[in-house]
């Protein structure tokens, strides 16, 4: 009987490590170490399938429900900073105050338009921050109950 436990044991190990080796693959493959914007992808990636585990039928915790909840506005949040979301949406007209001029690019500071995009953008900025702040706090507050 212990050798049919061990086995059962050895199988799902395998089983587990293959498809791990399987869905891991294509986020690995892109990863690269000169951006953190890969960090929050590798990040996002392992809350989006912990949120999968926690909204399955195969955990046994009673308050699965909530643990997937947690997780996935951590994981959310992440994802505004990866998308760049919240800097897609300040509108701008690059053209009316940058040029290039011997390969270098100025910008013209004085421009009403720069001043506008400019303060957009330092506003899109605090946002991301403001929801980077808020992910690792979450996922330093309640991480340690995500198990199962």
């Amino acid at each position: 009987m212990k050798i049919i436990k061990l086995i059962k044991g050895k199988y799902y190990n395998l089983t587990e490590g293959l498809s791990n080796l399987i869905k891991w693959l294509p986020v690995i493959w892109n990863d690269r170490d000169f951006d953190q914007a890969y960090l929050y992808r590798i990040l996002h990636k392992k809350l989006s399938f912990m949120e999968k585990f926690f909204r399955s039928e195969r955990t046994y915790s009673a308050n699965a429900p909530e643990v997937a909840e947690e997780i996935m506005e951590a994981k959310e949040l992440l994802y505004n900073i990866i998308d760049g979301s919240r800097v897609k949406k300040v509108d701008f007209k690059f053209d009316e105050f940058i040029s290039f001029n011997n390969d270098k690019l100025n910008f013209n500071t004085d421009n009403e338009n720069y001043k506008i995009w400019s303060e957009g953008m330092d506003r899109a900025e605090q946002q991301e921050a403001e929801d980077m702040k808020r992910a690792f706090e979450i996922i330093s507050e309640k991480s340690q109950g995500w198990w199962d």
